[in-house]
């Protein structure tokens, strides 16, 4: 007999990623359920009911786990932005090795704990607040979980930093006073629709961008008041047109009101201070501190030689392959996004790397054409990991190493095993750094080589 809708007692057993846990029934049948810890017995209504699982929503925590604290934020639950504030930190940290360990547990090597975030607040250098109507008011903040229409606003956002809180609320205050609805997704009326604002941490510099919707009625002017509020701790202030039925943040036009360009962003990897320039939509990190942790231990698993080539796959805007340069005789770099590879030929010249060569294709026509050969490979991709084809080709290209960075420890966990039952390659070292504290995620770099070393 189905139990769908019905609340029910189940206890849980552990935390699997991407942040379900999993619980036991009454019945033995396993339920899936957010916001519990092991251990904890709990109250779940049954949102689904299939022959051999169950997914449920928390409605009372019986039996509480010592691990448990009280979230920090007063969305937490509702926002769509943290998902594990009902613990401390070094909990968080422990789950995600355990996590992590299970998800590669065909690997022979120890896996270390996960290195822990410089920051556990506030370390956010960028967000992308969306203005919404409440009670036929103009608000601010973030999507909830899983809606499309609903929103928890902000602030506070303890993930976002302290500047970019500030910019949020000047502009929010704005906004309340031009009268001016905020943009609504079903009827596609109203002027405002999202906040980007993106912060220099180890810079200062601060870049804010006011997307709306298209106003032929409403010109530069219009914004002087807010360039004027600004302008004080700002270093580049945008106005970006965006009027189709997209949600995400595009680009009709965008228009410089205040400041420079780009702002910039330093980062310290083996040592040296190198220099980025961060344009309004192009990707760089987003956790500055954690960065440096992640790329340092790059560096340290590549062991790079002066006359190594280095392939650096999914480059985005270059700053690992960047990073490497003056260790290696050669770096080619590829990524899908011109905009992005434009970006990182500026940084290239930015630091004075001259042995960098960036190509803008997708991994999968690159290695349609690629014969040449690398000493060492570094792969970055999406959360959806490798395709087949790069596989194929990493196989072919036969480097001495390669460095698997990855965002997503499931897709990673079908990549490696498809390249090590090849033969030809093994893993020798895997480490994790906490680039997003208060969230399940965690970024992995793994260590292979060839299978003769």
């Amino acid at each position: 007999m189905s139990k769908k809708n019905q609340i029910i007692k189940v206890k849980a057993e552990k935390i699997v990623f991407p942040g379900n846990v999993l619980c036991r029934c009454d019945d033995g049948i396993a339920l899936f359920c957010e916001n519990i810890l092991p251990g904890e017995e709990a109250e779940v209504l049954v949102i689904k009911d299939k022959k051999t699982f169950r997914e449920g929503r928390l409605q009372n925590i019986i039996l509480k786990s010592p691990e448990r604290g009280e979230p920090k934020c007063p969305s937490f639950g509702k926002c769509g932005g943290c998902s594990f504030q009902h613990t401390d930190y070094k909990s968080q940290i422990k789950y995600k090795t355990t996590y992590l360990k299970e998800l590669l547990n065909f690997i022979k090597n120890e896996i270390p704990d996960t290195e822990e975030s410089p920051v556990e607040w506030n370390y956010r250098n960028k967000m992308e607040f969306s203005f919404f109507n409440e009670n036929d008011i103009l608000n601010l903040g973030l999507h909830c979980k899983g809606s499309f229409y609903r929103y928890s606003s902000i602030p506070p956002c303890h993930i976002a930093h302290e500047d970019i809180l500030k910019a949020a609320e000047t502009v929010k205050a704005f906004a309340l006073g031009s009268n001016l609805k905020a943009y609504h997704n079903k009827s596609h009326e109203g002027f405002y629709r999202h906040l980007v604002v993106r912060k220099g941490v180890n810079t200062g510099d601060l870049l804010v961008n006011i997307v709306t919707n298209k106003d032929e009625s409403i010109g530069i002017k219009f914004w002087d008041k807010l360039v004027e509020n600004l302008s004080a701790f700002s270093s580049s202030i945008y106005w970006t047109i965006n009027s189709k039925l997209s949600d995400a943040v595009n680009s009709e036009s965008t228009v410089l009101l205040y400041g420079k360009e780009n702002i910039t962003e330093n980062l310290n990897v083996g040592n040296k201070t190198f220099h980025f320039s961060v344009a309004p939509f192009s990707f760089f990190q987003t956790n500055t501190k954690g960065t440096e942790v992640l790329y340092n231990k790059i560096l340290e698993f590549l062991k790079p030689e002066k006359n190594d080539i280095l392939l650096d796959m999914y480059c985005g805007t270059g700053t690992i392959g960047i990073c490497m340069a003056h260790h290696v005789k050669n770096v080619i770099a590829v990524e899908q996004s011109e905009d992005s590879i434009k970006s990182a030929i500026n940084n290239a010249k930015y630091n004075n790397i001259s042995n960098a060569e960036f190509f803008a294709s997708t991994a999968e026509d690159w290695v349609k054409n690629n014969t040449t050969k690398f000493s060492s490979v570094i792969i970055d991709p999406p959360r959806m990991g490798l395709t087949q084809s790069v596989i194929d080709h990493l196989l072919y290209l036969n480097p001495e190493k390669i460095i698997y960075v990855s965002c997503n420890p499931s897709t990673l966990a079908r990549d490696l095993k498809i390249i090590e039952t090849s033969g030809k390659y093994s893993v020798k070292k895997v480490s994790s750094v906490d680039m997003f504290p208060q969230t399940y995620h965690v970024e992995t770099i793994v260590l292979l080589e060839g299978a003769k070393n």
